[in-house]
């Protein structure tokens, strides 16, 4: 017994606890709207009727719905109910796996004597996110993470829907292809063209058929329509990496505003790598030029570290030796990669030092989870006060599994 729970528009949701009055209206959340490479991150309802979607420009948007709420993004509040939601649904079971911020699966599996049936379990999950967060979400509950992905989608928003084992095959059978994970806008229109309209079609194919004409990916397509998937839920996922990077409100040259907001960066995903108890022991920066040159510098250190000062001191490093043109820069960014638990190494003279900046770093920490990211400023990233107003960017974060 697999469920998939699926906060209904996450980031809207948790802006509108914080901001009540803009219930019932339609709410973008993404870059600021004077920018013309802003887009949107996450879109209400209300916004969805007048055709508004995520990763749409900000401005197709406001033409769309020129009566939009358009709301900045705050990754740090949106973190937060991540870990609530997540710490409920552990309390369920110990075998849970978050595949997004606002999405996971849980392992129901013999607990119907302790939560109840499907349709039971189900409702308790809802009732306690709510509890826990006052936000809504969505459940599907089946027999394989496939179709109680499917299950939710279907369910959505503020629903539960339970598929009965054995049934799954004859309850894809009517609905179209692209309710099948992993089928876009594109590999519906090829299906399409093929005659492939309804999942039903796609059973009937056949494995070899399918594979045939699409590959694995074909194959994957049959298995699926035929409602078979797997049910291994992967609790200790480990990231490979992270990374923020932004793309500035117009292009610089500006070294100093440039080392500014990488290490402001640098300070975010050090951040998350204590949060987690890891370190990393690979550096990367990534540099866009107004051309579209992209350009992409990596090292790593024979030590795992997570402290701030010496990852940017690798990153601005790196980044100043690949700027090596007179062009203006449209976009930077700083990933972490190679990461293990964290540890330190003791030794004899710079034990005291290292305390200190472990100290210092704990109680940064605790100010910014108490009063937001920003609320705390240091080092070269001070400058970026007296560049408020140029200072709009759109981070966005890439967690690898």
């Amino acid at each position: 017994m697999i469920a998939h729970i699926d906060m209904d528009c996450f980031f809207v949701a948790v802006e509108r606890l914080k901001d009540p009055s803009l219930k019932g209206k339609p709410v973008a959340v993404g870059g600021d709207p004077d920018r013309g490479r802003s887009v949107v991150t996450s879109a209400s309802y209300e916004a969805r009727e007048y055709g508004v979607q995520s990763a749409m420009p900000m401005a197709v948007a406001l033409r769309l719905c020129p009566d939009l709420v358009v709301v900045p993004v705050d990754f740090d509040l949106y973190d937060r109910y991540h870990f609530k939601v997540k710490e409920v649904l552990q309390s369920f079971s110990s075998l849970v796996e978050m595949t997004s911020i606002d999405e996971g699966y849980v392992d129901l599996t013999g607990t119907e004597r302790l939560w109840g049936d499907p349709m039971e379990v189900g409702e308790r999950l809802r009732w306690a996110v709510k509890q826990a967060t006052r936000l809504d979400c969505t459940v599907g509950v089946a027999q394989n993470k496939l179709m109680a992905k499917i299950a939710s989608n279907h369910a959505k928003p503020n629903g539960l829907l339970h598929i009965l084992p054995g049934r799954e095959a004859s309850f894809l059978a009517p609905l179209p292809v692209e309710i099948i994970p992993g089928v876009g806008e594109k590999m519906s229109a090829t299906l399409r063209s093929f005659g492939l309209e309804a999942v039903r079609q796609i059973a009937a194919a056949g494995g070899s058929l399918m594979e045939a004409a699409f590959g694995l990916y074909g194959k994957y397509l049959w298995r699926a329509a035929c409602g078979e998937g797997g049910s291994d839920l992967t609790p200790d996922w480990q990231r490979k990496s992270i990374s923020k990077e932004t793309t500035f409100r117009s292009d610089t040259t500006d070294r100093r505003y440039l080392t500014a907001v990488l290490h402001y960066l640098t300070e975010k995903v050090c951040r998350r790598l204590r949060q987690e108890g890891k370190a990393a022991r690979t550096v990367s920066v990534k540099i866009r030029y107004e051309d579209f040159e992209t350009l992409d510098r990596s090292r790593t250190l024979p030590q795992p570290n997570n402290r701030d000062d010496a990852l940017y001191s690798v990153a601005n490093d790196l980044m100043q030796k690949a700027i090596t043109r007179r062009v203006g820069i449209r976009l930077i960014g700083v990933g972490l990669s190679n990461l293990t638990h964290c540890y330190h190494q003791m030794h004899l003279f710079d034990e005291g030092a290292w305390l200190k900046e472990r100290r210092r770093l704990i109680a940064v920490d605790k100010m910014r989870q108490r009063f937001g990211f920003d609320a705390v400023l240091r080092g070269e990233a001070v400058y970026l006060i007296n560049c408020a107003s140029s200072y709009r960017m759109s981070c966005t974060t890439e967690e690898q599994p």
